[in-house]
Formats: structure tokens, sequence, C-alpha cells
């Protein structure tokens, strides 16, 4: 089922995974991906003639997909070359897995309907932890065992955010993974196959590993586990690298990603997004991205504003992304561009520390009906703990200037379960949203309109390369009773909406952001329709070993082996930091060598 966020999509299996017959009805399927193929503009279509042909799978449906920057950077990377063609594979949402049900078709990619069994490679990019069974039963819907010991045919390689984190959950079900940033890893791998095609698997991964850069191959590694189910060793075998280094890109800003394929319908898919920044220099202690991205490579609105004022003509939307907008130098010039060519803006993120008249009017101007903030904990203290570096002057700085720019509505994002929190924190988080709705109330009494104020409340999910990989996550009854304190010292206030995700679906965020090899029989189950709790019963997985258990400071953890040149140290120190309640200052690369991706010199406080 899908959740109202679109993050996952958790597949029936009754609809989804039925038997190839041998003559598929495929009809009707491809009548509605050409129907989705004229709503849009982009789409490439090659003749397949001596090209490789890559399937790229995007385990979530076509609505979600189009917004992720990565699935279109790797679209159009492979389809720049003479020599390859890509074409794409989305989850099947509720209306064409009946059609897959009806006709027994396999899984067939958008651009042409081919069986994506019959192409010669195939690639996925996975964003979130929860999207892992959907890969898994998309396999199986393309007549591919989902096992990748058991499976024959064309190549299975995972990249993207969860496979940087940690892949291991995954390494019984793809052949390989692609760790580090597409722009820099994608054209080796791509030309090592195109050289080893033909050999036997697992030469052909043998030799991807020694000349593609970030090319994991698990069948490469052997996991040894202790009594008490810890992993012991991690040894790579024949000569496969000990660690594998994820390279970053370091080009120029204009080559950081943008649109390639736009279409009507889809969450921002009318919309050119256009990544300005990579990576945050904050460090906020549960970010996966402040960290794995390292060093943060930010642009200036300079560097933008032709791709952004083309995208803007006649009405055009143009999303800026990155971690937090506002931290664009010029981006209120970039802002004024785009509304000078007529189009209209929209931000992924900002930072209220950040947020200026300029870009606040900006919104307003393009009709922005909501703008989020992210204070992320409701006490100061507790913001001091996580490192965020935002006050309440800060936030009710920004609310005043959005109010005066003349946005409606805002939202503001917290969690609750972080470490070292208190019932008192948890408070603050109706107290500090009742105050914010107090500034829309003073400020509304000569519109005669008060816009709404949505309180979006997560579960803390530990996330590996962050300070707080080692930290349990709060048990699901914990998170509800906290959720229940939020829900208490909300009632009442007009206008005001609370929004939180279903706590057992976090667990399962953390259980495989945490993984190990070991859950492969859980992905399967996940995949065959089975909810969390069957699911966690059926395949023999604790889920508290993952998701609720500290982690010693010299426990091998699973994503260990990967190399993202961030010390481990730094990040115990700056765990040792939060429960000293001690902010650190912002990744600065010239200057600073503490965290050892810009070269160690000093882990000096």
């Amino acid at each position: 089922m899908a959740d109202g966020a679109g993050l996952w999509y958790f597949v029936d299996a009754k609809t989804l995974w039925p038997q190839a017959k041998a003559a598929p009805l495929s009809w009707p399927i491809e009548k509605q991906h050409r129907l989705i193929l004229a709503a849009e503009r982009g789409a490439r279509i090659k003749d397949p003639g001596g090209r490789l042909r890559v399937a790229l799978l995007y385990p979530n449906t076509y609505q979600v997909g189009m917004a992720n920057l990565g699935l279109q950077t790797v679209y159009r990377l492979i389809n720049d070359r003479h020599d390859a063609l890509c074409e794409r594979a989305f989850l099947p949402d509720r209306q064409l897995a009946g059609l897959y049900a009806k006709g027994g078709a396999p899984l067939l990619s958008l651009e042409t309907s081919r069986p994506v069994a019959q192409f010669d490679l195939i690639l996925a990019t996975i964003s979130f932890e929860n999207d892992a069974p959907n890969l898994a039963a998309m396999l199986r819907l393309a007549g591919l065992d989902p096992l990748a010991a058991r499976r024959d045919g064309p190549l299975v390689v995972a990249g993207g955010v969860m496979a940087m984190l940690n892949p291991e959950p995954l390494a019984a079900i793809v052949d390989a993974f692609a760790l580090g940033e597409a722009e820099v890893i994608l054209h080796p791998l791509l030309d090592g196959f195109i050289e080893h095609a033909g050999r036997p698997k697992p030469e052909l991964l043998a030799h991807l590993a020694r000349q593609a850069p970030g090319f994991y191959a698990p069948s490469l590694y052997a996991a040894h586990y202790g009594p008490d189910g810890l992993l012991s060793a991690f040894e790579p075998l024949a000569d496969a690298p000990a660690r594998v280094a994820a390279p970053k890109y370091a080009g120029p800003p204009s080559g950081l990603a943008h649109s390639v394929t736009m279409a009507q319908g889809p969450e921002f898919g009318d919309m050119t997004l256009i990544e300005v920044g990579r990576g945050c220099a904050h460090g906020c202690r549960f970010c996966a991205a402040g960290h794995v991205y390292r060093p943060p490579r930010l642009g200036c609105g300079a560097d933008f504003q032709a791709l952004a004022g083309a995208a803007a003509e006649g009405g055009g939307r143009v999303g800026l992304v990155s971690a937090a907008v506002s931290d664009l130098p010029g981006v209120d010039e970039l802002a004024g561009a785009v509304l000078t060519a007529g189009g209209r803006l929209s931000v992924s993120s900002v930072r209220a520390d950040r947020l200026g008249d300029d870009l606040a009017q900006a919104l307003a101007a393009s009709r922005h009906q909501t703008v989020a903030l992210a204070p992320e904990a409701g006490s100061q203290r507790l913001r001091r703990v996580i490192n965020k570096h935002l006050d309440e002057a800060d936030m009710f700085a920004a609310v005043e200037r959005l109010i005066q720019a003349g946005v409606p509505n805002l939202r503001l994002y917290f969690m609750v379960g972080l470490p070292g929190e208190t019932d008192d924190d948890v408070l603050a988080i109706a107290k500090l949203t009742a105050q914010v709705r107090q500034q829309f109330v003073s400020h509304s009494r000569g519109r005669g309109h008060l816009g709404q104020i949505t309180a979006s409340v997560s579960a803390f999910v530990p996330k590996p390369w962050t300070p707080f990989q080692w930290e349990p996550m709060a048990p699901v009854a914990e998170i509800k009773r906290r959720l229940k304190l939020v829900a208490g010292g909300l009632s009442g206030l007009a206008n005001v909406k609370l929004a939180h995700e279903t706590p057992k679906y976090a667990r399962l965020q953390a259980v495989l952001a945490r993984g190990d090899r070991r859950l492969d029989g859980l992905i399967l189950a996940l995949a065959a329709g089975q909810n969390p709790e069957a699911a966690y019963k059926s395949a023999g997985v604790d889920p508290d070993f993952y998701a609720g258990r500290a982690r010693r400071r010299q426990e091998l953890l699973p994503w260990s082996f990967i190399d993202h040149g961030i010390q481990a140290d730094y990040l115990w120190s700056e765990r040792q930091r939060a429960f000293e309640e001690k902010q650190s200052p912002p990744c600065q690369p010239s200057t600073c060598r503490r965290c050892g991706v810009c070269g160690r010199e000093s882990a000096d406080e």
C-alpha cells in the first residue's frame, strides 16, 4: 500500500506477481505506456541495434520516481552515449498492476514496452529503505528470480542513497552495487560491462570490481557472525578490495543534476528540477546526507541562471533542490530571474536562519501555498544535541518574513525519539507550534484569513554514517506515546494539523537501514505482500536486534567496508559532544580537517 507521502508502496502479491504466460496480453499495458509518454517531454527512444540495452528500475510508482533526480541523471548519462540506450521501468501502480494481473505480461519498459528480462543490464536506483521489497517484487514480475544466486538473465546492479549508506540488506537480491555518485561511477561501470560482456557472472563481477570505481559485489565477500549474532568479520575473497571507496562528483556546479523528462500529473513532474547543491555544511547529527556527501558542493545563483531562465519561459515551474536551498549564494537573484522570465519558483527546503525577504517574496509571488521549515526539535536544548544551529529567534523571524510576503500556510518538521529526548522536549514541539500559530493569528486579523499550520512529526531513525548510527530507535509503543503527547498539546488549536507517519513503518525503515545480509527473507516476505509484523515472524527476524539495539563503539558494522572518507572516530566524537549538549561548527572544507574527508590533519575538538 502507498502511504500519504508516497515514500513506499508495498505490493499485493496476488495482483503484482502473476506467472508470465506463453503469450502475454501486453497490449493494454503498452497502450497505457503510450498515454504516459504522450504526456511527457524529454523521453528518449533509441534504435537498439548494436547498443548496450539498459533497463533502469525505480522501485516505486511513476508518480514518485519522476521526482527523483538520481533516476533522471542516470537516464540522461546513459542515453547521451552513442553505444547504449536506457529505458525506464517503475513499480506498477494499482491501475497497471491490474492490467499485469489480467494479461499475465512480465514487467515491461516504459519507452518500448520491451520485457525487462530481455535487456542486457538492469540498473536500479533506490532512495528509500522501505522501497527495497519493491525491487524484489519487480524482479519477480519481470520473470527473474529475486535471489541473485539462483537468477539467470541480465546482471542486476543497484545504486542510490540506500546503497551508499548500507547495501547489505539487499546483498542476496542484487548482483552488485554501484556505490558513489552517478556522474563519476556510471561510465566506468558501463565501459567495463561492455568490455567483459559474455563472461560468466563470477568472472564479470571480479573484473568489474577491479575496474569500476565504487563497484561492490556481495558474492566477493564473506560475512561471519558470532554466537551473539553480531558481525564478527567481513572479508574479501580472491583479490577484491578490503574497502570500497564511494567516489563523489567534483566537477563544476553546472554539472549537477537537473530534470530531463517532465510530465503532467506526477508531483514535481511538470517542474524543471535543478540541483543547486549537493551535501550540507550544517552537520546535523541525525542526517546522513550531511555526512556521506561531504564535502558539500554548493554553486552560486549565476551557475544555474541560464537553465532556470529557459525553464521559466512561458510560465514554467522551476524547483531548486538541495539540502538547504537558502544557503546558495545569489539565490535571491536566481529567484528574481525566474520571476522575470515569467516562471514560478519552488524550493525543496529552506533554513529558517538563512531565509531572506527576497526569497520569501519570490515564493509568495509564485503562489507557493505552503513553505516548510524544519526546527526538528521543540526545545533549544535538544537542538544543541542534534547540532541544528537554529534558535527560536531565527524561527520566528523566518515565519514573520513568510507572513509578510503573503505565504498562506506553513509546515513545521519535527522528530520524536531523538537521542536524549525527554517529555519536556516532546511537549516543546506543541509549544513552539502554538507560538508560530499565534504569529499567524496576529498578522491575519486584518486579512480575514488564517492559514493552516501543519506540524509534521516523524520518528527518529538512526542512519549509517551519522554520529547517531550507534543509537537505538525508540520502541514503537514509546513513539506512539510521544505522538500522543504532541497531539494533546495541540488539541483545541484551530487551523493546526498534526501529521505523522505510522511508527511500525518507521521501525521497518530502521531495520533495513542498519541491517545485514541476513534480511533477504524479510525483504521477500514483504515483497510477497506480508505486513511488517507477519514478515518479521515468517523470516525469523527480531526487529529490535536491528532497530532497537544500541551499538558498541567497537562493534563491526555491516556498512563499515564502505569508504566515504569520513572517519569513525570523528562520528563517535560527535556522538559524545551530542550528549554533552555541545554544538560543533559547520563543515568548512577550506580550513577544517576534523572528519577526514578533506585530509586528516587533526581531530582536536
